[in-house]
């Protein structure tokens, strides 16, 4: 039996200064843990922008668990946390406005789950310490903690692992592993894919007509 399907994307086509980077990418994913792969240049992390609604695409469409991204994007991220590889936050924020703001977005609690993901991460000395004093991996992981707040059934991440030690690369993991949605992540870092048992999709495969890809 297979599960739900709770990304798909069909056709989408992007392009910078008339610059096609890929054209016509699709493809359905159901509960599980995939890792994005490919050379550079090839579009991964413009894929992921527009999966997450960031960057809008010259044509197609995506679903996140069902909804339309592009028809009711509102709804839609609402099931959605996306973690970009370098930090978009203002410098002049601190951890913990990030975390209230994110949960005043996805109208959700800092629950029990994401305190101790931020007990896991090392983080409580660093909610009120400004993103501009913070060090890479101290951003990454704050990043991490506020995708996880609501609870979203699907997680588009680039590059995750960059700028963390290895007790918080194995707390990423653990924590992939312990999701019951989708994980769609671009990595270069062999040894986490690896530690993660992601599946792997190979961009070049996707820039094709939809196949779907379910576990269970």
């Amino acid at each position: 039996m297979t599960s739900k399907i709770l990304l798909r994307f069909e056709g989408l086509t992007a392009s910078y200064e008339r610059h096609v980077i890929f054209r016509s990418a699709s493809l359905a994913l159901g509960a599980g843990i995939y890792a994005l792969q490919g050379p550079n240049g090839i579009g991964k992390t413009t894929l992921l922008r527009l999966l997450a609604g960031v960057q809008p695409a010259d044509a197609g469409e995506v679903w996140i668990d069902s909804i339309s991204l592009m028809q009711g994007a509102e709804k839609a991220k609402q099931n959605l946390s996306y973690v970009p590889d370098e930090s978009p936050i203002y410098p002049f924020m601190t951890g913990n406005e990030l975390l209230q703001f994110v949960a005043a977005i996805k109208r959700a609690d800092i629950d029990t789950n994401v305190r101790a993901l931020i007990d896991e991460f090392g983080l409580y000395a660093h909610l009120d310490t400004r993103f501009d004093a913070m060090s890479l991996g101290a951003q990454k992981k704050m990043m991490l903690c506020a995708a996880w707040i609501g609870a979203p059934r699907v997680f588009l991440l680039d590059e995750p692992s960059n700028g963390l030690d290895q007790a918080a690369r194995n707390v990423l993991a653990k924590l992939f592993a312990s999701q019951d949605g989708t994980v769609l992540f671009a990595a270069h870092d062999a040894d986490f894919v690896a530690a993660t048992g992601a599946s792997v999709i190979e961009m070049q495969d996707i820039i094709e007509p939809a196949r779907a890809i379910c576990a269970g």
